[in-house]
């Protein structure tokens, strides 16, 4: 299906597509990539256009802001770092957010510390090229990326170079399958380095990958919170990580319920992330392994905000 784009800012790298019970206690580990058809894996951004325009507006608005785009105004040039300069420099980064964690926000452990950074360096690096690839249908490469690296927060900001033009993003609406490729590519770039300095000897691999499954699914899961049919963000959601590789996708299990004569679900943590989280903090949210409800399943009259549903979605 040709994608058709609508231009809603200024800036040419930001373009968004548009096209116009009873539960059951066992998990799936959801699709694998040979039953995902491909007409399916193509037609992700078109179809999670559909969850956009199905939401209330607030949801599509939230997901839109965190698509990349060319540097701020407040970014200088000199500061702006290949992937190269990311890769190496990331450690300090990591040590600023571990240290920052323990000291300001009173991790007790270097574990949990490290969880905490895991979690905010995905939401500001994995969910922002998750909605950029999910808005326009073409997945931002490794080396149209730029990184700018701080030792205190916000951390981390990416960018795109901005010597690229509107021609360097031009889709080829026949490549769906391709960009995903590039997509899962890009991902896995940039987690191999999470994982060297958060992963190893810190945060077990199950929550690991967890919470970058959980990341790159967050746009999913604002549109769902914000009135998205929750069978319709599962479904898709699931081709979506079936398509991004083994470790990605088993992050997520998936509960399962029949309603209404169809078989529903709904995703879940592979491994709880609780222990992991500040002592003051302990709230179960809708993805945990460990809530024995599953208020995924409820439809929302959306908007609300994080934390603010029953399951603490």
């Amino acid at each position: 299906m040709p994608y058709r784009y609508n231009q809603v800012s200024a800036h040419p790298f930001q373009r968004y597509a548009v096209v116009h019970s009873k539960v059951l206690q066992a998990v799936s580990t959801g699709l694998s990539p040979s039953d995902i058809p491909a007409f399916e894996t193509a037609g992700i951004p078109a179809r999670f256009s559909g969850l956009i325009a199905a939401a209330h507006p607030d949801g599509g608005a939230l997901v839109s802001a965190q698509s990349v785009s060319a540097p701020a105004r407040h970014v200088v040039a000199a500061e702006l770092r290949e992937f190269s300069g990311f890769d190496n420099n990331f450690g300090l980064v990591a040590k600023c957010m571990i240290d920052h964690n323990k000291e300001e926000r009173g991790a007790p452990t270097t574990k949990i510390a490290a969880s905490l950074a895991l979690k905010t360096i995905c939401q500001t690096l994995l969910n922002r090229i998750s909605v950029s690839y999910l808005l326009s249908g073409r997945a931002p490469r490794i080396d149209e990326l730029r990184f700018v690296l701080h030792g205190k927060a916000p951390w981390m900001e990416i960018f795109f170079d901005p010597r690229l033009s509107d021609e360097d993003f031009e889709l080829n609406p026949d490549q769906g399958p391709a960009e995903l490729f590039a997509l899962s590519i890009c991902f896995e770039e940039i987690i191999q380095v999470f994982h060297r300095e958060l992963g190893r000897r810190k945060v077990a691999p199950s929550v690991f990958y967890s919470t970058v499954a959980i990341s790159i699914t967050s746009p999913f899961l604002v549109l769902r919170r914000h009135g998205a049919r929750p069978s319709d963000v599962a479904g898709l959601m699931r081709a979506y990580l079936a398509s991004l590789g083994t470790k990605i996708n088993g992050g997520v299990v998936w509960r399962k319920r029949e309603h209404e004569g169809r078989i529903e679900y709904a995703p879940r943590r592979k491994a709880c992330c609780l222990k992991y989280v500040l002592p003051s903090r302990p709230h179960l949210c809708s993805t945990c392994s460990r809530s024995t409800a599953t208020a995924f399943f409820d439809e929302v009259d959306g908007p609300v905000g994080g934390h603010s549903l029953p399951d603490g979605s």
